[in-house]
């Protein structure tokens, strides 16, 4: 399953816990390598938070030392990202790096700016408070597993114990567990069906518990707010809003000036030669023709002039998305299935973006889906637009934000229309299909 995203074209799957087949489920022990592999470099976090707290404040009583500990204090987003990236690769979560300071006009204004930096502090904190939750979560968990394989194989190293005295006055060599010493078979066997029970099933549950721990405080104290990802949102919708209305224009202009203009320059050239042989006596059949073909230019520059302007507003969304929706679908090399069930009639704004949409979605089917049927449904739910286009093609649909010619795919557009009113867009498309979209548009862009 793939959702669209704002920060990144690649979906995040934190990996879910399944009882049955956790201690062979690779998720279980990437979890387990974060808490060793953390370790160190929460160790290292420590003593950089402890140099922080011994240098950065002495030297601060100065204007120099002041920068000195901005600078230190800063280093905190050293080990930030360095957790931020293994906790994508495993833990399965992507954190958004919040957005860094912005550096001043002098050394100075960027200490300040350093100083009153809210991420700054939060990765400051993360320091003592990463290494104090790494610490327990892999004692925690290197425990519980050491203890379960411990009691598995007891009945191999149970022997070389010391000899014990037990209550009965005799010697005993193997664990004391709950007073009785296991030293017989049946003791044996049921203190490793016990091992064997910690190692499948206890030892995986506090594993993936303690990785879920990790994540919340990773998110967050070293993740953006929801208040800079919206903030992110609202300015890619904006550059997306006016890098879309600079390519429309141009387009405009280049068809304009390459199709329309052109056919208006040979039409009035046409007509002065029509009014050149009127005025020097030329024969009727002579100026009638000029004239007929002056009326058949002019008929299909306007026929380019309302295709030109149907690209903007199609015509037929005055007579509303259904029939607007209804037009589209006829067109397609494919039956699509039309639902539609609005109680109110939305907005034009959402209306275009909503057809737009639908119209960007079917195309993709019929370039890459290898689709028999598709079904289109649109309806309201909670006073939101939703619209959701299903097909039962090869699926493998995704959002890929960011190319490197600065372009998205089909997708992209769409999702960039829909966050400019707040709307989102969430793709279902399995390998093999089928794949299924949904749009929906907030009820505050409806009226």
């Amino acid at each position: 399953m793939y959702t669209a995203v704002a920060t990144t074209g690649e979906p995040t799957t934190v990996p879910r816990f399944r009882p049955l087949r956790a201690v062979v489920d690779g998720s279980t022990w990437r979890a387990f390598a974060f808490h060793a592999a953390h370790l160190p470099i929460a160790i290292g976090a420590l003593a950089w938070f402890v140099i922080v707290l011994s240098v950065g404040i002495p030297v601060s009583l100065t204007w120099v030392g002041l920068v000195v500990a901005a600078f230190l204090l800063s280093g905190s987003h050293w080990f930030a990202a360095l957790t931020r990236r293994m906790s994508a690769s495993l833990l399965g979560q992507t954190v958004v790096a919040p957005a860094r300071p912005r550096r001043g006009s002098s050394a100075l204004g960027s200490a300040f700016a350093r100083l009153a930096d809210g991420p700054t502090w939060r990765a400051f904190a993360y320091l003592l408070v990463g290494f104090v939750l790494t610490t327990i979560t892999f004692t925690a968990s290197t425990t519980v597993l050491l203890t379960g394989v411990g009691a598995v194989t007891h009945v191999t190293w149970g022997h070389f114990l010391p000899a014990q005295e037990g209550v009965d006055g005799e010697l005993h060599r193997g664990v004391q567990f709950l007073g009785v010493f296991v030293d017989t078979p049946p003791l044996q066997l049921a203190f490793a069906v016990l091992g064997l029970l910690i190692v499948l099933f206890l030892w995986p549950a506090v594993n993936h518990g303690l990785a879920a721990l990790q994540r919340v405080v990773i998110r967050a104290l070293l993740g953006a707010t929801a208040r800079d990802l919206r903030l992110r949102q609202v300015t890619a919708s904006r550059d997306a809003a006016v890098l879309d209305a600079d390519t429309t224009l141009r387009r405009i202009e280049r068809e304009l000036h390459d199709g329309t203009q052109a056919r208006l320059v040979g039409l009035a050239m046409t007509l002065g030669d029509a009014r050149d042989r009127l005025q020097t006596g030329a024969d009727t059949e002579t100026v009638t023709a000029l004239v007929d073909r002056a009326h058949a230019s002019t008929k299909e520059a306007l026929v380019e002039l309302r295709a030109l302007a149907s690209g903007i507003h199609p015509p037929v969304l005055d007579a509303g998305l259904e029939a607007a929706l209804t037009s589209a679908c006829a067109r397609t090399p494919f039956p699509v299935a039309l639902s539609v069930d609005l109680p109110v009639r939305p907005s034009r704004v959402v209306e275009g973006i909503a057809y737009f949409g639908v119209l960007e979605l079917l195309t993709n089917v019929a370039k890459h889906a290898s689709a028999t049927t598709t079904a289109v449904r649109v309806g309201m739910l909670g006073g939101d637009l939703l619209v959701e286009v299903e097909d039962d093609g090869l699926g493998g649909a995704h959002v890929a934000l960011g190319t490197p010619d600065g372009h998205g795919t089909g997708l992209a557009g769409v999702l960039e229309r829909l966050r400019a009113v707040d709307g989102d867009l969430q793709v279902e498309s399995p390998v093999g299909g089928p794949t299924r979209v949904r749009m929906r548009v907030p009820s505050g862009a409806t009226r």
